[in-house]
């Protein structure tokens, strides 16, 4: 008689979609082996699901044996590293959000959905020896001698070999497959294979000045620590950033580099990949699904030592990641606005502390929060006061708008710059941070202005459409050809934005290239590439734009940037309106005189003796900074407080409103905690949805935390007629 002992129950927490503050548990079966940091398909009431593994373990007295199992484990190895496993179980931890986003956000679309963990890219097809040597006429097909011949072109060329490049080049699937048979073909598929990051250079390093050699003698290379990189438009912080990987390359350690904005990507890319030898990939939005998959698996694999990418690629794994940068670190773009509303920065913080790795925040501007912990003594502090060029900082003026003529909102004056610069053989940057043609359709004869009828905001008009478009809800429509308040049909556009600037720069400037940047006529990376090429092809030009121009470029040839409209910012509610529109100044005006030319900043306003243009006149950002610093610790608000926003939208503005009035009754109950509101939002009505919010202020972070996560678990993030969110350190509070 012959016995067999039972299989010992395992149990295995795992992150599944719900609104679950964790991992749920499942029954191991016998033939399973589930590992942290994998996928697996389970069952979640009536439906079957992909969660992640977060961990293993026997089960105990507590574990209930009508657990459901798992259906199937769909990784023998962790997709996941330790580090991100960590990480994640912070991020959910920390912005009190369900446990699963927070796994998930780590991985690419296509293993979201449960797809197998595998390259995607189209076969190799390599000539075998015989292939390589044998006369194509003697193949009695014509097709085949034509593929044969193809094929012996591109490996004479060193070209890799795909169906795609085959197609392009006429040559079908039905015309090679023959050379398989014949054994003159072989087909490969891709495999993943890691590289030893190694440092070694394609071009020379440049010779650091003072500022450079002191920033990066004072990175510590080992050993976790944060530096904050300040250094003024056109300072050199890339080339500390290179030289601080090339360091860590040569000590066999991978680096991940984070930029705020997809349009960055090209350019920084374009540039490491002529500084180094090593591999990188790119990881962003802009990709397909099929791209950002291939790139995730080799950047995992470790095939890749450097890793660029957006927001999101802080969480993607990376074996023996050595430093972490994190470029334009004040960038508003680096926080989720959405779902789970985290920030990039402070996860790549937070990473670096988990690996015990050095990481650097580097920007011209840096954010009230990293200025603080910088003057605090929490992070190192390096200041980069003088250009790498060797060239002087532009020279700011004000045209006082008042005392102007202008034209679709151009000045006289500004256009007399403009002639002058071009004249002389220069480019000229034009910024107005409002696409569109005009931001208002307006009746003449009694003032009515078209709104959306979902949002309480005007439409813009956009002429190259004819169309009225909410650039809130993306509501569209044909503009009215007659008021419907009072029946004229005088109807005209009102204001400018930058499609009627670009308009009226074709006509005073018609024989001048006029390059327009917004999100209209760069609706992808390819379009910026090209925008970006007539940028820097020889002659003068006109660049006109949102803050699409503000970040990161370098036009050589720029030797004027004209600052068409920034009042706006001056009159925000939002508190932070000021420290971006003082950001957004001092990187626009950056843009001008990089090259060897010296460089002008004119800057139209109604309100050139306003307090705040004063230290920013004199491109004095630390001035600036601290007198914002000042404000804010009178008021306790961030960096000297803590803040969290609830918002709740509904088509009914009561049940919005009475959510967030309970809210506030249970907050005001804790210690500690200040509350205001609830009030309508800064943009009252969205997309058919009332919006109200509510502020929480602590001393406290973790007070903050505490008298907010019974909110979190109490009340339903979706309800009938009604959703509400929470945003722990908000950057918006539109």
């Amino acid at each position: 008689m012959t016995t067999t002992s039972k299989h010992p129950l395992r149990i295995a927490d795992i992150a599944v979609p719900g609104p679950f503050a964790g991992p749920l548990s499942y029954r191991v079966e016998a033939d399973q082996a589930p590992v942290p940091g994998s996928r697996c398909l389970v069952p979640l009431r009536s439906r079957q699901v992909v969660g992640v593994v977060t961990g293993v373990r026997p089960a105990g007295t507590d574990d209930s044996d009508t657990l459901k199992s798992i259906i199937q484990v769909l990784d023998e190895q962790p997709l996941l590293s330790p580090d991100v496993l960590q990480l994640a179980r912070w991020v959910s931890r920390y912005y009190l959000y369900d446990a699963h986003p927070a796994y998930m956000l780590a991985f690419p679309a296509t293993l979201r959905a449960g797809e197998a963990a595998e390259l995607n890219d189209e076969p190799r097809l390599e000539l075998t020896v015989a292939g390589e040597h044998l006369d194509p006429y003697q193949l009695k097909g014509q097709r085949q001698r034509e593929a044969l011949a193809e094929l012996q072109s591109l490996h004479k060329s060193s070209l890799a070999c795909t169906p795609a490049l085959l197609r392009a080049r006429g040559v079908e699937r039905a015309h090679w497959k023959g050379l398989i048979d014949k054994r003159l073909l072989k087909q490969r598929t891709a495999e993943l294979k890691p590289a030893t990051p190694e440092g070694a250079l394609r071009q020379e390093a440049l010779t650091l000045n003072s500022d450079q050699a002191a920033a990066l003698k004072a990175l510590p290379t080992e050993g976790f620590s944060v530096q904050l990189l300040e250094g003024v438009t056109g300072s050199g912080k890339t080339e500390v950033y290179l030289q601080a990987m090339q360091r860590t390359l040569a000590r066999r350690k991978r680096v991940l580099v984070l930029v705020p904005e997809i349009g960055l990507t090209p350019q920084t890319l374009d540039r490491f990949q002529q500084r180094f030898q090593d591999s990188l990939v790119a990881l962003h939005s802009g990709m397909t699904d099929k791209q950002r998959n291939n790139a995730w698996l080799r950047a995992r694999a470790g095939e890749a030592s450097i890793i660029l990418g957006t927001r999101s690629a802080v969480l993607t794994p990376i074996p023996d990641l050595g430093l972490i940068v994190v470029d334009e670190e004040h960038d508003a773009s680096y926080k989720q606005q959405d779902t789970l509303r985290y920030h990039a920065r402070d996860l790549a913080i937070y990473r670096a502390r988990l690996l015990n790795i050095p990481v650097v925040l580097g920007s011209a501007t840096p954010s009230l929060e990293s200025l603080h912990n910088a003057r605090q003594g929490r992070y190192l502090h390096q200041i980069l006061q003088q250009r790498a060029s060797g060239q002087h900082r532009a020279r700011l003026e004000t045209i006082d708008m008042r005392q102007q003529k202008h034209e679709h909102g151009v000045s006289e004056r500004l256009l007399h710059r403009v002639r002058e610069h071009l004249n002389g053989g220069n480019q000229v940057l034009l910024f107005l941070n409002r696409r569109g043609y005009a931001p208002s359709w307006f009746c003449r004869q009694c003032g009515w202005m078209s709104d959306c009828p979902f949002c309480d905001a005007r439409l813009t008009y956009h002429r190259g459409r004819h169309q009225m478009l909410c650039h809130h809800c993306g509501h569209q429509e044909r503009p009215q050809p007659q008021c419907p308040d009072c029946g004229s049909t005088d109807l005209t556009p009102l204001g400018a934005g930058t499609e009627r600037a670009e308009e009226a720069l074709t006509a005073w400037f018609p024989d001048t290239p006029i390059i327009r940047f917004d999100r209209d006529s760069v609706a992808n990376a390819r379009d910026l590439e090209q925008q970006l090429a007539r940028a820097h092809a020889d002659g003068p030009a006109i660049l006109v734009g949102t803050q699409m121009l503000a970040k990161g470029h370098h036009f050589e040839r720029v030797t004027l940037v004209g600052i068409i409209d920034m009042d706006a910012g001056l009159f925000s509610a939002d508190f932070r309106a000021r420290e971006r529109m003082g950001q957004l100044l001092v990187q626009v005006s950056g843009r001008s005189g990089r090259g060897e030319r010296a460089g002008e900043v004119v800057l139209q306003t109604y309100h050139p003796d306003h307090p705040f243009f004063t230290p920013l006149l004199m491109q004095d950002y630390p001035t600036f900074a601290t007198q914002l610093l000042a404000e804010r610790q009178r008021s306790g608000l961030p960096p000297y407080g803590f803040l969290a926003c609830l918002r709740s939208d509904s088509a009914y503005p009561q049940r919005a409103e009475q959510l967030l009035k309970e809210m506030a009754t249970r907050l005001l109950a804790e210690a500690g905690i200040r509350v205001f509101g609830p009030l309508p939002a800064l943009l009252s009505r969205r997309a058919g949805k009332h919006r109200f919010t509510l502020l929480v202020q602590s001393d406290h972070r973790s007070r903050l935390h505490s008298a907010l996560q019974p909110l979190v678990a109490d009340y339903p993030r979706q309800q009938r007629h009604l959703t509400w969110h929470l945003d722990i350190d908000p950057i918006d509070l539109m």
